[in-house]
């Protein structure tokens, strides 16, 4: 990025750091809800290379058809993006100590709280139906009764509740150096936007380390993730084994991707969204949250939530 493109993009995010739609003042002429994405860098005359870091590693979005949409949306995203740096460490995004693993531990413990029972090392071996709702799950010779069940798609493989939406590839790359160009970072997630590699899709590479209590302290960490486009998946990985420089080893894996065609509502059978590729969890996040509203027939309401009991 130029001198004079680091003056425009500062004055694009200085722009959209003060946007208020119900304060013209601030709008200057612009119309967020009226106007698009294109529009507004169009107004600060930014570069496509500005345009795809702002809109994928910023706006975290999973294609350009944001350009093409209400410009309020990428102001949101941008805003958050900004307010969530410097609220715990120097980065945006946080990642749990010991691993994903820490999430369902921490769900664990608030079941066990609220009464809730939960098994751990437990197959569910059959999702049972009686006059086409569900009525529990099996688990060997044992049999757990509920009026509703909420799994991922590989439960329901055999229940025509799911279709194919396409695959991802995944690799977990062991190094023993951090990623070059990064200041010798122990964490960080890199974005390669779509259109830097003539692609369709993200990919995404996520970096961890002993930092975070998922492996000793002479290894790192990468996972790379990205959907497939060809018919030689590995291959589509090559931009971002250049950027990772020598790997010790490296663990890959395919899977298949599945959405749900039912809303559970008539059988009580909810259904999330496969794992896609990528490494922030957004999507995951939308899915459950549109998860909630499907169960509940309500919007979950993050804004306002009673006091954590652990800090009274």
């Amino acid at each position: 990025m130029g001198l004079m493109e680091k003056r425009r993009c500062r004055n694009f995010l200085i722009y959209v750091n003060k946007y208020d739609q119900k304060d013209p003042k601030t709008m200057d002429k612009f119309d967020g809800q009226k106007q698009t994405g294109a529009e507004l860098f169009k107004k600060f005359g930014l570069e496509p290379n500005t345009i795809d870091f702002i809109g994928h590693a910023m706006g975290l979005f999973l294609n350009d058809n944001y350009l093409n949409e209400p410009a309020i949306n990428l102001i949101e995203r941008i805003n958050l993006y900004a307010d969530s740096m410097g609220r715990y460490g120097d980065t945006p995004f946080l990642y749990p100590i010991y691993g994903l693993g820490g999430i369902p531990e921490g769900f664990s413990r608030l079941a066990a709280i609220h009464g809730g029972t939960y098994m751990l090392r437990t197959n569910a071996d059959e999702i049972l139906m009686e006059s086409g709702k569900v009525v529990g799950i099996r688990s060997g010779t044992e049999t757990a009764k509920a009026p509703m069940v909420i799994c991922d798609p590989s439960y329901v493989l055999n229940l025509d509740r799911v279709k194919k939406v396409g695959q991802v590839i995944r690799s977990i790359c062991i190094l023993q150096h951090p990623i070059p160009n990064t200041k010798d970072s122990n964490s960080c997630q890199i974005i390669i936007p779509q259109k830097q590699v003539n692609r369709k899709s993200d990919i995404y590479i996520a970096l961890v380390s002993s930092g975070h209590a998922v492996c000793p302290k002479e290894f790192l960490i990468a996972m790379i993730s990205t959907n497939i486009e060809t018919s030689n998946p590995e291959n589509e990985l090559k931009p971002a084994l250049e950027l990772l420089g020598p790997v010790k080893e490296m663990f890959t894996s395919i899977k298949d991707l599945y959405e749900p065609f039912t809303t559970g509502k008539d059988d009580g059978l909810f259904i999330t969204k496969s794992y896609d590729a990528t490494s922030h969890f957004e999507t995951s996040v939308d899915d459950v949250m549109e998860l909630y509203t499907r169960i509940t027939g309500e919007t979950l309401d993050l804004t306002n939530l009673p006091p954590d009991e652990e800090d009274q």
